[in-house]
C-alpha cells in the first residue's frame, strides 16, 4: 500500500516537536482530535465553560485503560473540523465552545492551521466523518 499524503491517523503527530501529557479520562468521550478542558475538580470536559484549555487529545493511551493522551504544544497535530468548516491554511484556529472541535467561528486558541482538511483515519480503522486537519501550536493553546 502506498503513503496517501490525504490521509492522517489519529491519536498521532507527523512531528517530533509536541509534549504529550496523559490524565485519567473516558477515552470514548476524548477521541483524538478534540481539544480538551481541565475542570477545577482535575477531571477533563470538552466544554470550554468547564476550565482551561488542556490540549488536542491524541485519544486512548497505548495501554488501553481509562486515560486519555493529550499534546500540550505540538506542530502538525491533527484536529477534527466541524461539518461543513474548510480551515484555510495560516488562519488562526478557532474552537466550538461545546463539542472541541475546530470551527468557522468560535474561541480562537493559540494555534494555526498548516493544512486545509484532510482525511482522518481513527484508532479502529473508519474516516473521521467530518474530515480533519493539521495545526501548529507550540506555545500551547
Amino acid at each position: 500500500m502506498s503513503h496517501d499524503a490525504t490521509k492522517i491517523l489519529m491519536g498521532t503527530t507527523t512531528s517530533t516537536a509536541k509534549e504529550v501529557d496523559n490524565r485519567a479520562g473516558d477515552p470514548a468521550t476524548f477521541i483524538a482530535g478534540l481539544c480538551v478542558h481541565l475542570k477545577s475538580d482535575d477531571t477533563l470536559s470538552l466544554a470550554s465553560a468547564d476550565g482551561s484549555k488542556l490540549g488536542i487529545s491524541l485519544g486512548r493511551s497505548l495501554s488501553d485503560h481509562k486515560r486519555v493522551a493529550i499534546c500540550r504544544k505540538g506542530e502538525r497535530v491533527p484536529i477534527q473540523l466541524t461539518n461543513g468548516f474548510t480551515p484555510t491554511i495560516g488562519a488562526q484556529v478557532q474552537i466550538s465552545t461545546t463539542t472541541g472541535k475546530a470551527v468557522s467561528s468560535g474561541t480562537a486558541v493559540n494555534a494555526v492551521y498548516v493544512t486545509s482538511t484532510l482525511t482522518g483515519i481513527d484508532e479502529d480503522g473508519a474516516t473521521v466523518t467530518d474530515g480533519v486537519a493539521l495545526i501548529d501550536f507550540p506555545g500551547g493553546l
